[in-house]
Formats: structure tokens, sequence, C-alpha cells
């Protein structure tokens, strides 16, 4: 006596055909049989609505010339006689369709050749899902991030430009920098606003965060920090807190930490008088030419920028004689850090800057740079990287 399930797979086997019946009247794939020549002979309901008929025989006899324009016809047809001379099946590929009405759809054509146990090709039976929606949505997002490269790009080239601009020309001081985003912008900016006086104001600021978005505000500090330089009292911390009201509110998610400072006319000795203040920045180094040492130093801890009740340190008078370099760095470089945590460091920055102090100074700061990214042992940006320096040059 037969099992039950050997009954149901009897049953089920003698009626093969009304179950295949069944499916191409029930399913919602576009499923098709064509002869060798590539003419409709079986197809399923979904595939006669898709192509505008009321029954699936309608469609027997008709090729894909009758519904789709030259190209596509063409492509669908020469593409079937290769499955069908190659016995290699074609499954899964995107394919545009024009229709002669005018209309595009996008579909996934699985293709496979029939054949009968002779090894005969008979025809070949194809099953079509449209994708037009997917294929939309992609494209449309493909295009979204080819916009916002684009963007990214022009950006790039607008900071590059920004920061830090043109730099001052003074006789007796040399400037040199590095500035370097972790992505293609950055939120560090150095800038050196006019002031009437004419004095060489420095600023520089470190945005928290990264990307496009701190790359905004840089664009913000470049604008106040000129607007605050029109009104330049050689005190540097009224300079920070000028920037800073008019900052406060519109950095939302963050902080702004900085350095600004200026430097006195020249002395009959050739020196010259540093004055600085910061928020938030304020570690810094100085390199006495007559020792050939490095100090860090540090200036009195004040609040970053951005926050309501955040007041620049009082400015800090030093005198720089000729030789002597000033460096200024964002925290970036001195938290660049190997892969078990061990950070670069203030120590580390400043022996590596006593170590290239005979060098000239933009090569100097370079090999400082390429020092502190060596340092993380897979040469890869971790944050922005900022490192501005002076010297008092001999007239």
């Amino acid at each position: 006596m037969k099992s039950d399930y050997e009954q149901s797979a009897t049953l089920i086997r003698n009626s093969f055909k009304r179950l295949f019946v069944t499916l191409m009247e029930q399913t919602a794939d576009r499923i098709y049989i064509k002869d060798t020549q590539s003419r409709f002979v079986f197809v399923s309901e979904a595939l006669a609505r898709t192509h505008g008929l009321q029954r699936p025989t309608d469609i027997e006899g008709m090729t894909d010339f009758d519904f789709y324009d030259q190209a596509t016809a063409q492509g669908f047809f020469d593409e079937e006689q290769r499955i069908m001379r190659t016995n290699e099946p074609l499954i899964n590929r995107i394919e545009k369709e024009s229709w002669k009405s005018g209309n595009v759809t996008w579909v996934s054509h699985s293709k496979t050749p029939l054949r009968l146990d002779t090894g005969e090709t008979i025809g070949l039976i194809g099953i079509s899902r449209d994708v037009t929606e997917e294929h939309c949505s992609k494209q449309q997002v493909l295009e979204q991030n080819k916009t916002m490269r684009a963007d990214i790009a022009s950006a790039q080239k607008v900071q590059q430009i920004m920061i830090p601009g043109r730099l001052p020309v003074v006789d007796d001081i040399r400037i040199a920098y590095v500035w370097q985003p972790m992505t293609s912008v950055g939120g560090d900016i150095i800038s050196f606003p006019r002031s009437p006086g004419k004095e060489l104001i420095f600023f520089m600021a470190d945005v928290c965060g990264h990307g496009v978005q701190a790359a905004l505000y840089t664009v913000l500090l470049k604008y106040m920090s000129a607007h605050a330089a029109e009104e330049y009292d050689k005190a540097p911390d009224h300079f920070l807190n000028t920037i800073n009201e008019h900052v406060i509110g519109r950095i939302t998610q963050g902080f702004v930490t900085a350095v600004a400072g200026h430097f006195d006319p020249p002395q009959a000795n050739g020196s010259r008088k540093l004055h600085l203040s910061n928020a938030g920045q304020p570690d810094w180094m100085l390199l006495r030419a007559s020792s050939q040492t490095v100090e860090h130093l540090k200036l009195a801890s004040a609040m970053v920028m951005g926050l309501p009740t955040g007041q620049a340190s009082p400015p800090v008078e030093y005198t720089l004689h000729a030789g002597d370099r000033l460096f200024l760095f964002t925290d970036g470089i001195v938290e660049s850090a190997k892969p078990n945590g061990e950070e670069f460091g203030i120590e580390g920055l400043r022996q590596t800057i006593e170590s290239y102090s005979n060098l000239p100074l933009q090569q100097c700061v370079d090999k400082t740079y390429q020092a502190a990214l060596q340092h993380t042992g897979d040469l890869q940006l971790q944050d922005d990287m900022t490192l501005l320096a002076f010297e008092i040059a001999s007239c």
C-alpha cells in the first residue's frame, strides 16, 4: 500500500500540465517560452498583460519586434540566438526595454535553452522581472553621489585657496605651514586677517569634527576673523572673544579651539615682541636659536569657542630674537597614534622639531608633519593636521 506521500507525489506528477498552467496564470513574473526563431509559443498571464494583450494566446507567433523598438528587439533576438546556439544560459541580467510606445522600462532577464533528451535545442524559456523602480532609485542615488563628489571637489578647491589665503610678506619674518585635512576637506583653518594698524595678525582654529560639516564652519571663521581684524586693538584675547560672539549658536553640534596673536614692529636689535591668546588651544613650541633647544610652552587655560561663557585667555608677551622659531599646531599632530594607542604626543613633537631645527623653516615643518604621520604606522590621517611656524630672520 502506498504511503500518503507517495500518493500525493503521484497525483502531483500526473497533474503536472495543469500545475504548469496554474503557475502561468497566477505568477507575477513574466514567463515565456519561445521557439528557435524567438517567436512566442506560451506565456504567463503577467507577460500578456505587460504587452497589452487580453489573453496569453493572443501573443502566439509574435516576436519582440512587435512590441519594442528596433534596437531593443534586435538585441534580445541576437542574445536568444546565441543562448540557443551555445547552450549557455543568461542569469539575472539587468537590461533596458525601449517600447514602441516610447516608454522605457528596466528588467532582470534569465533565459535558458530548452533541449530534448536527444540534446536537440527546440527553443528557450525565460523569466523577466520588472526592476524599473529599483533601477531608477539606484540611478538616483548614483546621480546624488556624483553631485556630492563634485560638490566636495569644488569645496576642496575653495578651501585650498581660502586656507591660508595669501601669506603676508614681511622682510624679517618667515612663515611656513602644513595644512592637511583628514578627508577632501577639513575643519582646521589658518588665517592672516589684515588690520588697520598693519600688524601681522595670525589666527589658527580647529572646528570639532571632520569633513564637509566642519569645513563649512571654516568659511564662517575665515569671514569672522577678517571682520574682527578690522577693529583689532592689539589684544588677541579681544579678537578671539569678538569671533566667539558671532560663533555662539551657529555651531550647533560642536565647538572650536583657537589661538591668535600678532607681532609688534621690529625693535632696534632685530627682535620682535609676540602677543598670544588662546581659546582651548594652549600648547605651543618655541625654538631658541641661541641654544637650539625647543621649549614646550603653555598658555593659560581658556574655554573653547562656541559656548556662551567662553572667554579667551589673557594675552602673554614673548620676545623673539633673530633665528627664534614659533610653532603652533592643532591636536591632530600630537594625537596621531600607533595601533596600540600610543600617541605622538607633545614630547614627540618637541623632540622632532628640535631634531630638524637645522633645516630651513618649511623643510622643518614638512619633516615634522611626516614624522607625526609615520608614527601611526599606516600613514593614515586620523584627524585634520595643521602646523604653523614663524621664524624671526635677520634683516
